[in-house]
This record gives C-alpha cells, sequence and structure tokens, in this order.
C-alpha cells in the first residue's frame, strides 16, 4: 500500500473517531469533549423538531456547546448513533455525512414521560492543522421524528456504578477509556 492511501485510510479513522467523540459529549453532558471536536471559529447550524419553536443555531460552535448544555439538562437519558459514514477527502479538508439516530426521553409539565426519537443526517466541513481533525461547519438535517409517551424500560435494579452518568465525570466509562480500570 503506497504512503498517500495509507495516509488517507488514517484520516478517515480519525475523522470518524472525532465523530463519536462528539456523540459521546452529548450523551454524556461533556461540555469540553464537545468544544474539543469543533474549531474556535467553526459553526454549528442546528435545529430541534421536536422544540422547533425553542432551538434553533447557526453561529459559532463554541457558543453552542453551553446552549447545547443547557438543553439537554432538560433530557433525562440520550443516546446518538452514527452511521452510513460517508467521508470525501481534499488533503487537509474534507467533506462528510452522516446518518444520526437520537434518542431522548424529557418529562413534560404533567410529570409523564415522553421519547422523542429523531432521524436524520450530519453534515460536516472538516479541516486538519497541525496532524489534527476538528470540525468546521456542521449541518443537522432531520428527517424525520417521533414524540411519544415513554415505552422504554429503564432498569432502576442496576447498580448505579452501571448506568449512564450525565453532566460529570463519574460514568464508569470514563475509567475504561483513561485506563484505570
Amino acid at each position: 500500500m503506497d504512503t498517500k492511501k495509507l495516509q488517507q485510510v488514517w484520516d478517515r479513522q480519525e475523522i470518524e473517531q472525532l465523530m463519536y467523540r462528539h456523540a459521546r459529549s452529548l450523551d454524556r453532558m461533556d461540555a469540553e469533549l464537545m468544544k474539543s471536536t469543533y474549531w474556535p471559529e467553526g459553526i454549528e447550524e442546528h435545529q430541534d423538531p421536536i422544540f422547533p419553536e425553542h432551538f434553533f443555531w447557526n453561529d459559532n460552535a463554541w457558543k453552542f456547546v453551553p446552549e447545547a448544555m443547557k438543553g439537554f439538562e432538560k433530557l433525562k437519558i440520550t443516546q446518538h448513533r452514527i452511521s452510513n459514514i460517508l467521508i470525501e477527502l481534499d488533503g487537509d479538508k474534507a467533506n462528510a455525512e452522516t446518518y444520526v439516530w437520537a434518542y431522548h426521553v424529557h418529562t413534560d409539565e404533567n410529570g409523564v414521560d415522553h421519547e422523542g426519537i429523531l432521524g436524520g443526517r450530519h453534515h460536516f466541513n472538516l479541516e486538519k492543522r497541525n496532524d489534527e481533525w476538528r470540525i468546521m461547519h456542521r449541518s443537522t438535517v432531520f428527517d424525520w421524528n417521533q414524540n411519544q409517551k415513554a415505552t422504554a424500560l429503564w432498569s432502576d435494579k442496576f447498580d448505579n456504578k452501571y448506568r449512564p452518568h450525565r453532566g460529570d465525570m463519574k460514568d464508569d466509562s470514563y475509567n475504561y477509556l483513561k485506563g484505570t480500570k
């Protein structure tokens, strides 16, 4: 395999990991991790189809981070899945599209849990600087969504250690990723 092809394989892998870190930052409400996925001048373009009147953003991504975290504070559970990753490389720049499936549980004003399930795509413009890939522009396009009374059963019998934690570093996965487990 020639060096150029090997570099392209490496770059695609780095970009995929960047996308997964971004999704993880949302699910763990890890603001610093989310910020680290964008260049300081990066742009986030995002609208929430379940609450469109409350949330639309098309501005600096680093300013978006605290707003996103505020929004996620209202959710009891969240999971993001990224798939169908297509990456077009052009030297130290890249464009990409992924599918996104997002699952959110929120409580309405009457104390009833609802599931917000969204499907769509992320479009990315990415740039590599000093051998590091980050997002320059990310646009989220939602193709469909559901908002219904929650039907999922989340076990309350699991030891707290194994439940996903959000907004702190108590989630056991941080120990595994740091190699302290």
